[in-house]
């Protein structure tokens, strides 16, 4: 063999190497590599939607719910008590227009159980030995299409239009603890007593203050609602009703007391100083018989389940401003 067969030949030998090679890195994998995983566990899927860590549970038999035949609905948690709530709700609302169960993370279900009782969602290890289908997962009511696909509600979702579809649903879902409703009935009756008033019209003014002033300014340019418009709302409740008790809750309930406190109107300022009593809070807001709130989850639920007149500061497309063109007896107030 000459010289020149014997390059050529290697040059061969080389390009035949460089083919296979080829052939095995890229071609080989579309065929052999496994496909992503598009089922999992529930039991293990359930964590992604919560912020703290959860512990195995060993699920009792009769406690087992059969492995859903469709969809299933469920959210990831955001927030405190008042987005949770609102995310419970989204939940509780989005299933009874889809027909799919609903099925809540344990982190959301035991925060809410400390304040509310017999709450109807169960928790999604009663179904987790179960499997997801990833590819079968929305975000939205908009985007499900078929009761083959799970929807699984963003953190903070606050679906007001489609739950206030069910007002009085909802008030009965959400019944305080037995002892936050005799807290709040009792504190109430103190109040009465001290005004000396057998007949008193309460009317519940949420503030929400701390980390809001920030949110509302990177969110919406607005700054929070100034002192001016809790004394005209106030104004408007005594020029209306008989009577008038006005009992001020907020996670910065300091401000409040200096703020607020006025000769022209009977006040009273329920929350703890350290802001650690937010079932409380809640309770006694949802037992007044109005309302005064500037914007949050949070005051907006409370107002909610107290179901009277409602006076809620102008913040535009802010979803609490939204729902006084909702609701009837809800007002807006700049």
């Amino acid at each position: 063999m000459s010289h020149a067969q014997q390059h050529v030949l290697a040059s061969a030998i080389v390009l035949a190497m460089i083919v296979v090679f080829g052939i095995h890195v890229f071609l080989f994998p579309m065929y052999t590599s496994s496909p992503p995983a598009r089922h999992t566990k529930i039991s293990t899927y359930e964590q992604t939607l919560c912020r703290t860590n959860l512990k195995n549970v060993r699920v009792p038999a009769e406690w087992r719910n059969p492995c859903p035949k469709y969809g299933i609905v469920s959210v990831v948690q955001g927030g405190k008590l008042g987005n949770q709530i609102w995310e419970y709700a989204s939940v509780w609302a989005t299933a009874r227009r889809t027909g799919l169960e609903p099925f809540m993370p344990r982190c959301i279900l035991k925060t809410l159980e400390e304040h509310f009782e017999n709450l109807s969602i169960p928790p999604l290890s009663y179904i987790g030995r179960c499997t997801l289908d990833i590819g079968q997962v929305v975000n939205s009511l908009g985007q499900w299409n078929s009761t083959e696909q799970n929807i699984i509600i963003p953190r903070h979702a606050a679906y007001w239009s489609l739950i206030l579809v069910w007002p009085d649903d909802v008030r009965r879902e959400f019944t305080f603890k037995a002892n936050l409703r005799s807290y709040a009935n009792t504190l109430l009756k103190e109040v009465a007593r001290r005004f000396n008033l057998t007949e008193p019209t309460f009317v519940s003014i949420h503030v929400r203050r701390t980390d809001y002033v920030d949110y509302l300014w990177q969110k919406f340019k607005v700054h929070p609602a100034p002192v001016s418009y809790y004394l005209a709302a106030m104004d408007y409740f005594v020029g209306k009703y008989r009577n008038v008790v006005f009992v001020v809750a907020s996670d910065n309930i300091v401000w409040c007391r200096y703020n607020l406190r006025t000769k022209r109107h009977r006040v009273s300022f329920v929350s703890d100083a350290d802001g650690r009593g937010p079932g409380k809070d809640l309770a006694v807001l949802s037992a007044c018989n109005h309302s005064i709130i500037d914007y949050g989850t949070y005051g907006s639920f409370g107002a909610i389940l107290a179901a009277g007149e409602t006076v809620v500061y102008n913040v535009t497309a802010y979803f609490s401003t939204l729902i006084a063109e909702v609701l009837p007896n809800w007002r807006v107030m700049s």
